[in-house]
């Protein structure tokens, strides 16, 4: 509590400084001494200080007696002044609640409902403001009636002027503090500049031509789109501020009377209003990309981890087998030397616990190719030859469960530049795939036919099989790790060997084997590639 009440004091003397000095500096083409301005920034700072804390409202009150007293002069009675200050300070307050507590507006950002709340609210509560500020007037002789559309149109210019041109310049602020670190890009440095040369382009044809041809206004349009496009709404707010202070001097020096004055800041408030809206549509559309890609990040990290996860998962429960049953192997040797029976069985159970082991170690290979299939090495290769030996090694398994191995080679097939083992790996993935699903069929009649063709600067490989074809829910999935229907699968074949061939600059795909079964198809490019092209 007794840090809330400095903040709170310094707060107010900061708002009073400020606020005199902008009555100071802005009372140009005053209405009839009456304090009526068509530029009010002291009331667009009152509105934002109220928005922060109706607790203000003695600031905001106070602040406008004074400058009416001692700096604008107004010739009203006193007491009609400090009615009709208090009068706007209610309206003001009730703005700022309907901003605060009706509509969720904030200072401290610049979503694009906010902006066109604010920017549609404004207009209408300014009228209520000028026409109760100006009927004090009326009421207490200080205004006439045939002057009371003129003076409260110009109120309405001003305090709607005021406020939109300087509760966004204080949300600007807000947000310039709010960065860790700022600095001027070369990005902002260029945009800035290629303002600053539009406005003073826009300025010069403007009052250069010496006569008052309104419509060249629409010159300062294309600087603020600039800004607006490049900067968003932060950089919006503080040029259309320093396009006002730039207008509001050069017509007093130029001469345009108070009528001129008043077409020139209807014009300028349409400015304002399209280049805040363009302005908060491009910082939107930044800030929801900016939060797309933080998204993206996360589901990238998440999707690791649970990659991560799963492999570790599989890791424990294809190891903890092959160990529980060399364990098991090793336990029945013991007790059998111990019970000094023939070593046949004893030399059994350690051959079986030694493949078990192997097994073990075959699973770790896999899991580390898959994370890491290293360094290319390229080399001429035979992909005939290389074929026929790894059929060779699956036929022994494929005889043993009825299935015929056979191999279609188009001579000739010119040589291939590849990594020998890396290709001999997706071979045997493919191939082995193919031994398992054509294994299910029950008539005994499983076929598994490899293909090898050249196409122009490719070669061609295909493994099909006559087995049941692809299950229906990995259809889509079928590349993607652990995708499996193998009761002791890991579902690493297919993703390691997709990005081996992809690592070569080459395609794997599979398509339907008529009648039944499944075509794998593999194509490698002749000359090799050292580079990953996944």
């Amino acid at each position: 509590m007794t840090m809330a009440i400095p903040k709170f004091w310094r707060t107010g003397i900061a708002f009073l400084a400020i606020y005199l000095s902008c009555n100071l500096l802005t009372e140009w083409h005053e209405f009839e001494d009456l304090g009526i301005t068509l530029w009010s920034p002291d009331n667009g700072l009152s509105l934002a200080l109220l928005i922060e804390s109706a607790a203000f409202a003695p600031f905001v009150f106070g602040g406008a007696v004074v400058a009416d007293v001692f700096i604008v002069g107004v010739h009203q009675d006193m007491f009609v002044s400090v009615v009709a200050e208090f009068a706007l300070t209610i309206v003001y307050i009730a703005l700022a609640f309907i901003l605060m507590y009706k509509l969720k507006f904030s200072l401290r950002e610049t979503r694009l409902a906010d902006v066109t709340t604010f920017l549609l609210l404004i207009p209408v509560g300014t009228v209520l403001s000028s026409s109760l500020y100006c009927g004090v007037l009326y009421i207490g002789d200080a205004l006439s009636a045939s002057k009371f559309p003129a003076a409260m149109l110009q109120f309405w210019i001003g305090d709607t002027l005021g406020m939109i041109t300087i509760i966004p310049l204080v949300t600007s602020i807000f947000a310039y503090l709010s960065r860790p670190s700022w600095s001027l890009s070369a990005y902002t440095f260029s945009s800035v500049s290629i303002f600053l040369l539009g406005t003073c382009f826009g300025f010069a044809v403007l009052i250069g031509i010496g006569e008052k041809l309104y419509y060249l206004f629409n010159l300062l349009f294309l600087p603020i789109i600039w800004l607006a496009i490049r900067e968003g709404y932060t950089g919006v707010a503080i040029g259309l501020v320093a396009i006002q202070l730039v207008l509001a001097v050069i017509t007093v020096f130029v001469g345009y009377d108070i009528k001129d004055f008043a077409i020139l800041q209807l014009l300028m408030l349409v400015l304002s209003i399209t280049g805040l809206l363009l302005g908060a549509v491009t910082t939107e559309r930044r800030l929801t990309a900016l939060l797309l890609r933080e998204q993206r990040i996360e589901l990238a990290r998440m999707t690791a981890h649970a990659k991560a996860g799963a492999m570790g998962a599989a890791l424990a429960h294809e190891i903890s087998q092959p160990l529980s049953t060399v364990a098991t192997y090793l336990h029945a040797a013991q007790r059998l030397l111990q019970s000094s029976v023939a070593r046949a069985p004893v030399a059994e159970a350690l051959i079986k616990a030694e493949a078990e082991a192997r097994r073990a170690r075959e699973v770790l290979e896999r899991i580390r190719d898959f994370v890491s299939t290293g360094a290319l090495r390229l080399q001429l290769l035979d992909l005939t030859a290389l074929t026929e030996k790894i059929a060779a090694l699956g036929r022994e398994e494929a005889t043993a469960r009825r299935i015929q191995i056979d191999i279609e080679s188009a001579h000739p097939i010119p040589l291939v530049k590849a990594d020998r083992i890396q290709i001999e790996q997706v071979l045997n993935n493919l191939l082995t795939n193919a031994i398992e699903a054509a294994s299910d069929r029950s008539d005994g009649f499983g076929r598994v036919l490899v293909r090898l063709a050249s196409r122009g600067e490719v070669v061609v490989i295909q493994v099909e099989d006559n087995g049941p074809g692809v299950a229906p829910e990995l259809t889509g999935s079928i590349f993607e790790a652990y995708q499996t229907t193998k009761p002791r699968g890991m579902g690493l074949g297919l993703p390691l060997s997709q990005r081996i061939v992809q690592r070569h600059a080459g395609r794997i795909w599979w398509e339907p084997n008529s009648p039944v079964g499944a075509r794998f198809v593999v194509t490698l490019p002749i000359d090799g590639s050292a580079q990953d092209a996944a």
